[in-house]
């Protein structure tokens, strides 16, 4: 299983654009088709400064697409207040009990750019 990667950008203390992954697996002819997510009970976001403390811990996340792989965090107060690189991944878990963290290729870089005015 593999994602769509790509470094997320957004200016300090905006919470807007969501972060938003399409989730692929490989077909029988190693094309990428959408992982289904109809299987997920519940997702998750957490995101980590570069020492690993947790800025986001656990927060819900949403399938916005389960067919198409699609999941998203939307962001809250405070989520973007500290400019910085961060880590960030998302949690799935599946009604059989499993769980997932995607990317499973390392973590999603999210870049807090920081706010010419700082509000």
């Amino acid at each position: 299983m593999q994602q769509n990667i790509a470094i997320f950008k957004i200016k300090q203390n905006d919470t807007l654009p969501v972060v938003k992954i399409n989730v692929t697996t490989r077909g029988c002819l190693d094309e990428k088709i959408p992982f289904n997510l109809s299987g997920v009970t519940a997702s998750t976001f957490s995101m980590a400064d570069d020492c690993g403390s947790l800025k986001i811990s656990s927060m819900p996340a949403q399938i916005t697409c389960a067919s198409g792989g699609t999941l998203q965090y939307n962001w809250i107060e405070g989520d973007t207040n500290v400019p910085g690189i961060f880590s960030a991944e998302f949690e799935l878990y599946f009604d059989d009990g499993k769980k997932i963290t995607v990317p499973t290729l390392g973590p999603l870089q999210v870049n807090i750019i920081k706010d010419i005015n700082g509000v």
